[in-house]
């Protein structure tokens, strides 16, 4: 059984526990009758854990509060699930799989992008235009494949009761308004369209203008994925690949910067005034 994101999440989680309640693997594996290799399986995400062994090992690192057993059971039985974008998996690879898995999970979304509007408000010719232009990190023969899977994304942002929308709180930096991604067309089209993702109150979008110099965005994109009873994790992706962090320093470092490009950045207002002029100044 191939492991998920969400398998080695809750893998990780109780050998979290078993270090916190400082028990040894031998102990565990052997006050549970299992084999020391079928637990180090289990805490590796590799292996599924039934309701019962779990709550037995809850019981032993010695959880009790109803609510958080009963997360760990909803999560270990979603945790072999096979999310929407199986369909897609010989167009993505795992990292992206991975990525999609956290979107879809997280409560809120922080996400800061220098040049580029960021997937979850892009449109379609945006898109093909941001594949194109680059064929050797995502080669053009899987476009409408990838362009599917970005249309599947963006369904987050429409969810309604009893599933909330995640809470996304998008900064980009004046380069991503100007650079005429695609064309004049197709950029005028992209703004109008962030124009009205604006409307939407679980959306919150900045620009971070030329002015604002030096800042801390200056490294690179990220992305902060809050997710529901686990820590923060934070993605960054380059052109080989994404890493993911969820170390209580990388976390801090990452929220720090964030909170510091939403001072630098214009407010809400401003930015959309910005995205408008930018639109009409293409117009002419």
């Amino acid at each position: 059984m191939a492991s998920t994101f969400r398998s080695r999440r809750l893998g990780a989680d109780l050998r979290n526990l078993r270090d916190s309640a400082k028990f040894s693997s031998e102990w565990v594996a052997q006050e549970m009758g299992f084999s020391r290799p079928k637990l180090n399986r289990i805490e590796g995400g590799e292996v599924r854990v039934s309701q019962n062994d779990l709550k037995a090992l809850l019981h032993l690192y010695k959880v009790e509060d109803e609510r958080v057993i009963n997360a760990y059971l909803v999560e270990a039985r979603e945790a072999f699930k096979p999310g929407w974008w199986r369909a897609y998996q010989d167009a993505i690879p795992r990292s992206y799989a991975d990525f999609i898995t956290l979107e879809a999970q997280a409560t809120e979304i922080k996400n800061w992008e220098p040049i580029l509007i960021p997937g979850l408000l892009q449109t379609e010719t945006y898109t093909r235009a941001v594949i194109q232009a680059n064929p050797a990190i995502l080669p053009p023969t899987d476009m409408d494949e990838l362009v599917k899977v970005l249309r599947e994304r963006q369904a987050i942002l429409r969810r309604e009761l009893p599933d909330q929308p995640p809470r996304l709180w998008a900064i980009v930096g004046e380069s991503a308004v100007r650079q005429a991604v695609g064309g004049v067309e197709v950029m005028r089209a992209q703004l109008t369209h962030l124009g009205e993702l604006t409307e939407h109150p679980h959306i919150v979008l900045q620009v971070l203008p030329h002015g604002a110099g030096a800042h801390a965005g200056l490294t690179g994109a990220f992305v902060v994925f809050g997710l529901p009873r686990n820590p923060d994790v934070v993605s960054v992706e380059n052109m080989t690949g994404t890493l993911y962090m969820d170390q209580p320093g990388e976390r801090q470092s990452y929220s720090d910067a964030f909170d510091h490009l939403r001072a630098a950045a214009l407010n809400p207002a401003d930015s959309l005034a910005l995205i408008q002029r930018a639109a009409k100044e293409m117009q002419e």
